[in-house]
């Protein structure tokens, strides 16, 4: 079961954006003030809905300060014309903006095209991982290669070729004798 938490001005409006989403078997907790939502483990959510203003604040704040602390889908419930702004300040943290009146429609809508979305940013972390994984042993080869060049006064190619040489008599890949190389372990 999916978990959901709504955060709104008052109960009432916790209450009926709760009542639109927990007939679709989502679990729903409710707050009424940023501070209530600060002190609560936000990393058990899938969704948080923040309705603004919120009793003591905006409530764009907590919003952006909740991406600092979760991979929930946040959604912002914003009046019509508070919509652009919002949208300019949230679409950063990647929050969805959801206009006042809210409507089950809207809301189940909001909630189906950010799990849709959801495997795009799932595929797009991996691949910045992936990315970053490869620059690192990028790195590392050419930082070997200099160590090579330096201690038998070779050329780049040359040192690049010493080290594919080594990984292939070593049967390792050639960032691990990059590895041993900048440990001094080769060479």
């Amino acid at each position: 079961m999916k978990k959901v938490l709504i955060a709104a001005k008052t109960a009432e409006a916790c209450r009926t954006l709760g009542g639109y989403i927990n007939p679709d078997g989502y679990e729903v907790t409710t707050a009424t003030d940023g501070m209530t939502i600060r002190g609560i483990d936000i990393g058990v959510y899938d969704f948080i809905f923040v309705s603004v203003p919120l009793e003591n604040e905006s409530g764009l704040e907590l919003i952006t300060e909740l991406r600092t602390r979760t991979d929930a889908h946040l959604i912002a419930i914003v009046r019509e014309e508070a919509a652009d702004p919002a949208y300019k300040r949230l679409s950063p943290v990647g929050a969805y903006i959801v206009t006042k009146p809210v409507f089950k429609g809207s809301l189940m809508q909001a909630i189906r095209f950010c799990e849709m979305h959801a495997g795009n940013e799932i595929g797009f972390r991996q691949r910045i991982a992936e990315l970053e994984q490869k620059s690192e042993k990028d790195k590392l080869l050419s930082r070997a290669t200099l160590i090579v060049m330096s201690k038998e006064n070779l050329s780049e190619d040359e040192a690049h070729r010493r080290i594919q040489k080594l990984s292939m008599d070593l049967r390792i890949p050639a960032d691990e004798v990059a590895e041993d190389i900048v440990n001094g372990l080769l060479i």
